[in-house]
């Protein structure tokens, strides 16, 4: 996703909305990536069995320049289940 027009900084008041279809939403690593490159930790392997993750987390990315490209960054870490990113919004 890419942001421009911005002024300045994100939002200490930042949020994230995550709606990712999977069979085991406690396989899954959910990471912000901001533009710099550096990394924000949504979503960590919770052990939950549930489906899906639809979500909106809280984010303190008054650090970040707002402008730029911020990708959404998902990884499965265990075998066996599948799933998809729907989608996501990123408010700053």
């Amino acid at each position: 996703m890419t942001a421009s027009g911005v002024p300045g900084n994100a939002l200490a008041s930042s949020t994230v909305e995550v709606h990712i279809v999977h069979t085991y939403r406690g396989d899954l690593v959910v990471d912000l990536v901001a533009p710099d490159g550096s990394t924000y930790n949504l979503l960590n392997r919770s052990g939950d069995s549930a489906d899906n993750v639809d979500q909106i987390f809280a984010v303190n990315l008054s650090s970040e320049v707002a402008n730029g490209t911020w990708n959404l960054r998902v990884r499965d870490a265990a075998a066996q289940d599948v799933g998809r990113i729907d989608r996501w919004k990123l408010t700053l």
